[in-house]
Formats: C-alpha cells, structure tokens, sequence
C-alpha cells in the first residue's frame, strides 16, 4: 500500500474543509460570523474613545501609536496579498463556498487576523501587559475566517505573524 504524502496543502485543505462542514451547524456560522466581524475595524476605531474616558494622555498615545502601526500593517499586508496572489478557497477547492463574500480577491494574509493581532499586540505593549489575554479573541477571529471558508489555516498564521511583528516592532520605536 502507498502511503500519501502530507503536505502542507493538504492539511490546509483538509481543515479548512472540516472547518466549512462545522460552519453548516448554526451555532458554529453565527459564532464565526460574530468572531469575524468583531474584527471588521470598528473595535479599533472606538478603542481610543474608550481609553480616553479613564486616561486622556494614554488614549492619544494609543491612536498615535496604532494609526503609525496600522499604516505600517495595511501596506505590508496590501502588498504581500497582491505579490502572492493566492487563490481563496472557493476558487481552489471545487464545491466549496465561502459564507461570507471577502473583500478582496486573494487570501494570504489574512487582513483580519493581521488587523486583530496588531490590535492586541498594541494593547498589550502600550497600556498593560494583561490585555495579552486577548490573544484568544485575536485566534478566534482568525478560526472564524477559516470557518468562513474565506482563508486557509496558513493565511491565518501569516496574518497572526505580520500583526504581532509589526506591532513589536511599532510599539518600541514609537513608546
């Protein structure tokens, strides 16, 4: 008997196709869809009104901090997404459907993911170490997208690591 390589494609594939028939049950659609919308910008865009009502000073700072950080992430992400060019599921995987209609045409990173871990990653380095816990949102968001059937795991982990390595790098040349 042969033994079939495991490749990564394979396993991206594999997921996301479990993930898709999990997403059939309605609790699952409505906790991704819910995960992946909390995740749509409007969070990021508040955060800083929210900070305000307890510190006026850490609040400007934030926004400061983060608009540097995002315009870093967009264009980073804007680029790798349009270098790499990778197919979406759907356009890859014959019979698949996506729940959601993404916003663009190509699938690695994952904006989303990307926008959630920089999110948490400034958080964590600008106002207090414990909104590190919010890693766990940040990873759900990136689950939703692929239970979506909007992403491969792979573009899930490359949005999580560009999110995370710019808002290193961002929070200690701006603090």
């Amino acid at each position: 008997m042969r033994s079939l390589p495991i490749t990564l494609k394979t396993v991206d594939v594999s997921l996301v196709l479990r993930m898709a028939e999990r997403a059939t049950r309605p609790a699952s659609r409505r906790n991704y869809l819910l995960l992946s919308r909390s995740a749509d910008g409007w969070l990021y865009l508040f955060s800083p009104l929210l900070i305000a009502l307890v510190n006026t000073g850490a609040a400007l700072q934030f926004l400061y901090s983060c608009g540097a950080a995002y315009a870093i992430e967009r264009s980073l992400y804007w680029t790798i997404k349009n270098t790499t060019r990778r197919n979406r599921p759907p356009e890859a995987i014959p019979g698949l459907r996506s729940i959601v209609v993404a916003n663009d045409r190509f699938s690695l990173p994952s904006g989303h993911t990307s926008g959630a871990f920089l999110f948490v990653t400034m958080l964590s380095q600008c106002l207090n170490p414990l909104w590190a816990l919010g890693y766990f949102w940040a990873a759900g968001v990136g689950t939703s997208r692929v239970g979506l059937g909007v992403h491969y795991p792979t573009d899930v982990c490359a949005g999580a690591l560009l999110g995370i390595c710019v808002g290193f790098a961002a929070s200690g040349v701006l603090l």
